[in-house]
């Protein structure tokens, strides 16, 4: 699997230079995927040209634009599906949920139109299954 070079940033303190596996870069981007949905190829790949963001206030992630393609695709949508999440949390700062996939918002051309009706269709319960898993950490940690 293609390896990625990108830097996480901080509102404060110093950027840190970071290399992973595609799949261990993609739990590493904060906030992604948008409300757990994960993107089709070609609106992850608007995602991916993009170079990512500093996050200004908030935890962010840089990178040199790029894209994947269709192969690459397939093989980390196979390691998204069968790669315990476990096996993932000690490389990447985000990997909390595991991503859903749902097609029927695949016909979307843009990436910012496709994130508004993935977040209204998806987000309750995407940040339902957020807090109940932050509760449930809390009641472990005691």
């Amino acid at each position: 699997m293609r390896r990625v070079q990108y830097k996480h940033t901080f509102f404060h303190g110093d950027d840190e230079s970071r290399e992973g596996s595609l799949l261990t870069f993609v739990y590493d981007i904060p906030y992604f995927p948008p409300c757990g949905v994960f993107p089709p190829l070609h609106l992850l790949n608007q995602h991916l040209a993009s170079g990512g963001s500093n996050g200004g206030m908030s935890p962010g992630a840089i990178w040199e634009p790029f894209t994947i393609t269709a192969e690459e695709y397939r093989q980390l949508i196979s390691a998204l599906e069968s790669t315990p999440l476990d096996e993932v949390k000690p490389h990447a700062r985000c990997a909390f949920v595991k991503p859903i996939f749902d097609h029927d918002l695949d016909e979307f051309q843009d990436y910012f139109e496709w994130l508004v009706a993935a977040c209204k269709k998806h987000g309750a319960s995407y940040h339902k299954g957020v807090l109940e898993r932050a509760e449930a950490h809390r009641k472990e940690s005691k």
